[in-house]
This record gives structure tokens, C-alpha cells and sequence, in this order.
């Protein structure tokens, strides 16, 4: 009997920790909307239109006529040492591992989109092998409910931004992302490119800390420092980096 209950008990926690990550998240993107709905059910991953990229535009984003939602299907899903791995194709063949993992607090998920894995596999079985040789430490972005947009709109706007705040923001972003290219090995297996506009947005968002509201990482708010700080030239040379200033 107690085998029976341990059985249950096992089952119950393995079914539990897949299906908290279903449902409606939401994320940091660099489009003109700075956060993105995704949806996660037990068929496929669904990214609501992620807009142009606003920075970066050459490397991240899909092209600029593709901006309807993006039906990623999973073809198959692996449940391993508290994390979900879904495998899914690209329109060219090449496969993808996407892991989930439910954060300690309970209330988001680490989406490692560009894992320890090495994305963008030619077979199923290499894809099945790369799960094998993951070891966890790498990038994540984090989906969360809305209710922590909502919190965001209670926030400072980013257009209130000191020159100071302003270059450590664009130079923890530089530094994030340089790291993260490294990581990569500079094109080595790059993520699924419907990703990178999250994997950028999750970057930038962070870099300007819990002040700030995230929500105001657009265009229209980001002008006034730009506008303000950019005759700095160590400023000026981040914001150049960050693809909002071309190169002199």
C-alpha cells in the first residue's frame, strides 16, 4: 500500500510541475510593445506578434511581414530533474529545445531558450541527446503572469532617468548580452530566432532594475534620455551598441 501512495505521490508531483507551466504568460520583448503575451499548453508554444525590433533589428525578430502570431508545435516533451524540455521544428527543418522551469517562488518560469543544449539540431535523436548534456546554468528569460504589467504601471517612467542610472542601465545591457553571444560561441548554434527579440527585451528590461517601469521602454519615452545624455560619448558609444544611435 505504501508503494501504491508513493507511486501516486510521485505521479501527482511529476503531472503537477508539467502543468504549472501551462497557461497565459507574459514576457519583456524589444518591439514596440515592450511586453509580449506567450501561451503554453500541451500542444504548442504561442507567441503573440513580437513588432519590429526596436533595437537590434538586424540579428533579432522575425522578419517584418510575419506579425501574426507565431504557433510553435511540440513534437515531443521530456520531463527531467524539475524541468520540462520541449522539442519543436523550424520551418526549415532544424530542431529546437525549449526547457521550462518553475521558479522557487512559484509564481513565473525560467524559459531557457538558449540552453546548455545546443539549439537548432538536424534529427529528433540529436535533439534527444542534447537534453542529456544539458547542465542548467545557462541563459533564461522569465515568463510571469499580469499581474506584474500591472505592477509596472505604478512606476516611475524610463523618460525620468538620470545620466547615471542611464549608462549603468545601457552598460548592464551590453555587457549581458556580449556575455551571452560568448556563451553562444558568436553564431555557433544560434536560438530560434522568434526567441531573440525576448532574449534581448528580458535584458534590457532587467538592466534598468525594479525603479523604472519596464513598461516604458519604448520609443516615445526613451527619446528624452537619449535626447539628454547622448553627448556623453561613453553614453553615446553604449547607445550605439544598443542599435538606437548609428556609428559616426
Amino acid at each position: 500500500m505504501k508503494k501504491i501512495i508513493s507511486s501516486c505521490l510521485g505521479l501527482f508531483f511529476f503531472i503537477s510541475a508539467a502543468m504549472a507551466q501551462k497557461g497565459d504568460w507574459y514576457t519583456w520583448s524589444t518591439g514596440t510593445t515592450p511586453a509580449v503575451h506567450v501561451t503554453i499548453n500541451g500542444d504548442e508554444i504561442v507567441l503573440d506578434r513580437t513588432d519590429p525590433a526596436t533595437k537590434q533589428g538586424g540579428i533579432s525578430g522575425r522578419k517584418s511581414n510575419d506579425l501574426e502570431a507565431e504557433h510553435l508545435k511540440i513534437i515531443k516533451k521530456v520531463e527531467k530533474n524539475d524541468r520540462t524540455y520541449l522539442i519543436f521544428q523550424s520551418f526549415d527543418g532544424l530542431y529546437f529545445v525549449t526547457t521550462l522551469q518553475k521558479s522557487p517562488s512559484g509564481d513565473s518560469v525560467f524559459m531557457y531558450c538558449a540552453d546548455g543544449i545546443e539549439d537548432g539540431y538536424k534529427g529528433l535523436n540529436e535533439a534527444l541527446d542534447g537534453i542529456k548534456k544539458d547542465n542548467g546554468s545557462n541563459f533564461y528569460i522569465t515568463l510571469f503572469k499580469k499581474e506584474v504589467i500591472d505592477a509596472e504601471k505604478r512606476k516611475v517612467p524610463v523618460s525620468k532617468i538620470t545620466g547615471s542610472e542611464f549608462g549603468t542601465a545601457l552598460q548592464t545591457f551590453t555587457d549581458k548580452m556580449d556575455k551571452f553571444w560568448q556563451d553562444r560561441g558568436y553564431g555557433h548554434f544560434e536560438p530560434y530566432h522568434g526567441f531573440m527579440n525576448l532574449i534581448y527585451g528580458n535584458a534590457f528590461a532587467n538592466a534598468f532594475g525594479n525603479k523604472y517601469s519596464k513598461l516604458s521602454l519604448i520609443t516615445k519615452e526613451l527619446k528624452t534620455p537619449i535626447a539628454n545624455y547622448s553627448n556623453n560619448p561613453n553614453i553615446r558609444k553604449l547607445l550605439e551598441s544598443a542599435g538606437f544611435l548609428k556609428s559616426e
